[in-house]
């Protein structure tokens, strides 16, 4: 494994509150990473946030993304009540049904709500991973003003083709790589235990990106391993009909002519080719 991918996959195997964020004007590529990447770790059992604040591209409205993203760090942040210790004897806690109750005994006192005091506390981000962002110029603008997070936590950036990144502590590129999303299947393949990670809505999202990246593997990203891994993510329950027609619609990809291969017919011929006698199909090859 790449030396700076293994630093990405240790870092969130050491930590459990992960921001995922994009650039300023990410493609359906970046947002499908993100999104897949978020849930994945969430099934993991971290505490992982993706924020973006830009409009949603109706490409990828059927990933459900309004579930995944944040338009802002707010949620990151603790909320602090504080009270004067001279008038509190002990704290407890209680979860009623969808609420949680705070239980504050007085000492020799009696207490209103004008004893407590209410702020904002830090950010609760321990790793930031941050998915084709070039540098801090570039990065989404929910977070772009909160330097402190980027301050306080480390950050690993994912870049793909010629967009190397400055951000990170943690900057793994890879000029050969389809997408942003092959590197992050990449990256889950890394994390994976005794159980898989990849269910459908992952798959379909990885998917969703390199479909998006290679325009329906037809481009000069297509290679032999990005098609091997479109046959995993099938495999893994990625609904590729669903994502051509959806890309498709939205004008992402271009439409399919008559003698193209469809997204299942070029990654079931990885699965029986030789890297060396990959044969794209392509609708100007005669």
């Amino acid at each position: 494994m790449d030396t700076t991918r293994q630093q990405i996959v240790d870092s969130i195997k050491a930590n459990s509150n992960v921001l995922v964020t994009v650039s300023d004007s990410p493609s359906v590529d970046e947002l499908s990473a993100a999104l897949g990447l978020t849930i994945l770790l969430n099934n993991l059992d971290k505490r992982a946030t993706a924020v973006f604040s830009g409009a949603i591209p109706p490409a990828i409205s059927f990933l459900e993304p309004d579930k995944t993203f944040e338009n802002t760090a707010d949620s990151l942040r603790d909320f602090i009540i504080a009270l004067d210790k001279e008038k509190a004897d002990h704290l407890r806690y209680k979860v009623d049904g969808d609420v949680v109750k705070i239980f504050i005994t007085p000492y020799r006192t009696t207490l209103s709500r004008d004893d407590l005091e209410f702020s904002q506390g830090d950010y609760n981000v321990e790793l930031v991973i941050a998915i084709g962002v070039k540098d801090q110029d570039h990065l989404d603008k929910a977070l772009a003003a909160h330097g402190k997070i980027l301050h306080d936590a480390t950050v690993a950036t994912v870049t793909a083709g010629n967009d190397k990144s400055s951000l990170g502590t943690i900057d793994w590129h890879d000029g050969a790589a389809s997408s942003l999303s092959e590197m992050v299947v990449s990256l889950a393949d890394g994390l994976k235990g005794d159980k898989p990670l990849l269910d459908e809505q992952i798959s379909t999202a990885f998917l969703t990106g390199i479909v998006s990246a290679t325009d329906r593997f037809s481009n000069d990203r297509t290679t032999s391993r990005v098609m091997t891994m479109a046959a995993q993510l099938m495999a893994a329950g990625a609904n590729q009909q669903l994502i051509a027609a959806k890309l498709e619609e939205a004008h992402d990809i271009e439409p399919r002519s008559g003698g193209a291969s469809s997204a299942s017919d070029t990654a079931t011929e990885a699965t029986k080719a030789d890297a060396s006698e990959l044969s794209i199909a392509r609708s100007d090859r005669k």
